[in-house]
């Protein structure tokens, strides 16, 4: 992502089962837009909330708990 930045300046991104959340800081460090949303059902989400916070990228990432498929209601 670093070596292709101009793919992704000003893009949103969506970061299906971002576990960790490493896809979507890279990401965001490449000059993503400020709505990068990383979907993760697991309980590992709240996890990932502490490490984009503690990575300084809460203004730019998102971190939403649910299920992608069979919902039916909007994320935003």
């Amino acid at each position: 992502m670093l070596y292709n930045k101009h793919r992704f300046k000003g893009k949103t991104v969506l970061d299906i089962g971002c576990g960790t959340g490493i896809l979507s800081m890279l990401a965001a460090n490449a000059g993503a837009a400020k709505v990068i949303i990383g979907i993760e059902f697991s309980h590992f989400a709240q996890h990932s909330r502490i490490i984009v916070e503690t990575n300084g990228l809460s203004h730019f990432i998102t971190i939403v708990k649910r299920k992608v498929e069979g919902g039916g209601s909007r994320i935003a």
